[in-house]
């Protein structure tokens, strides 16, 4: 019986012995050391220590060949209807294994694009060649970067109820940063009140160290992916913070941009509020374009005509992206024809950050607003809380 922590490990199994049939493949070949292919924890859960083969199967009886210290990791999900333990040589036990599949087609983790589809070393193919046969393994393998891709893509309802939750979390810890933002503060230190929530509520943050803090950057400063800095805000300043949150292994990707009051201004002066209303616009019209079917670069050039509408440059960088275990989660990409994945198809169950950003060089106004939508039959469906007026932060 499949434990309530591998829930997700368990709509994921489904989803892939599904595939498989359809597909008409006869099992899916996964090779694991010291946690080399990043496919695992989705689908089953967990990792491996020591050399593994996880064998996924069309009839949902699913195989692992695990080492003896590993073996009780697997045993204890239920996820497997057979957990082989091998002794002195991985690979005997490997080629006896292949042996008595005797697959016809055999998917493996490799992908020239997409790095979460390619988990399988070439150490690791060299050892399932030699265990294998050159000649019989060049007949039968196939890449399975399209059930993976599904299958990251597509979330089950244990997924998407905690992307919810880490969007709220995001949502709320930016709030009580908002409400203490004040002029002379330094980036860090708003970066360090979004740390304080974060472990008030024990999340943390996508990234590889849990409590870094999000991308703060005071427009002036410099716009890039890059840690918050030592300038400290003044009057005028364009503060955008990009914040992402990861709750019980999935993440929220939003991101807020705030405008610090002169002490003789109510608002924001017109270049800033042109600026901010023009990126509204694009994601207006991003989320407008996307649908089930549509591809990622139609919805790409919707967000980017808008940019483009209001004066500004081009888009950089992507109109948005996948979200799920990381921030950018693989998948069909919102992007131009240029851009790898950008000739996907947007499917139903898929959630998506929008982002159509403006920048520009020189200190001129730059807006970042990112929300997240869920795909569903009847269109998208908003996760996070539009932000649609400008925060403005008043002098004190």
């Amino acid at each position: 019986m499949i434990k309530e922590e591998y829930r997700v490990a368990g709509e994921k199994l489904e989803a892939a012995s599904r595939l498989l049939r359809e597909k008409d493949i006869d099992a899916w070949l996964i090779l694991n050391r010291e946690a080399s292919d990043p496919s695992l924890p989705l689908l089953i859960g967990t990792t491996s220590i020591h050399e593994a083969a996880v064998v996924l199967k069309p009839d949902g009886e699913h195989l692992i060949l695990a080492s003896e210290s590993d073996r009780g990791n697997f045993e204890n999900g239920g996820l497997f209807a057979e957990v082989i333990p091998y002794g002195q040589s991985f690979e005997e036990e490997l080629t006896a294994l292949i042996d008595r599949l005797a697959p016809r087609k055999l998917a493996l983790n490799f992908s020239l694009h997409d790095h979460l589809c390619d988990g399988l070393t070439v150490g690791q193919y060299q050892v399932l060649e030699k265990a294998v046969g050159r000649e019989r393994l060049l007949g039968i393998e196939v890449s399975s970067e399209e059930l993976l891709k599904e299958i990251r893509s597509v979330k089950t309802p244990a997924e998407l109820e905690r992307i919810r939750r880490a969007i709220a979390f995001a949502e709320e810890i930016f709030a009580e940063v908002a409400a203490k933002a004040s002029v002379g503060m330094t980036e860090k230190e708003l970066g360090a009140m979004y740390v304080e929530g974060m472990k008030a509520r024990g999340v943390t943050n996508g990234h590889e160290r849990p409590f870094d803090p999000p991308m703060v950057n005071i427009v002036r400063a410099g716009m890039s992916h890059r840690k918050p800095g030592d300038t400290r805000i003044v009057p005028g300043d364009i503060v955008i913070m990009d914040m992402c949150v990861r709750y019980r292994d999935y993440c929220s990707d939003v991101a807020r941009t705030m405008y610090f009051l002169k002490p003789d201004e109510t608002s924001a002066p017109a270049d800033v509020q042109h600026a901010f209303d023009t990126a509204i616009l694009a994601i207006d019209a991003s989320i407008e374009c996307i649908a089930a079917g549509k591809r990622g670069y139609e919805v790409d050039a919707a967000g980017r005509q808008a940019i483009e509408a209001g004066g500004y440059p081009t888009i950089r960088h992507s109109v948005g992206h996948q979200v799920g275990r990381q921030c950018h989660d693989g998948g069909t990409r919102l992007g131009p024809p240029s851009k790898p994945d950008s000739g996907g198809i947007v499917k139903v169950g898929e959630v998506y950050a929008i982002e159509p950003t403006v920048l520009q060089d020189d200190g001129l106004p730059c807006i970042l607003v990112e929300e997240n939508v869920f795909i569903t039959e009847a269109g998208p469906e908003l996760l996070s809380r539009r932000q649609l007026e400008l925060i403005t932060i008043p002098f004190r």
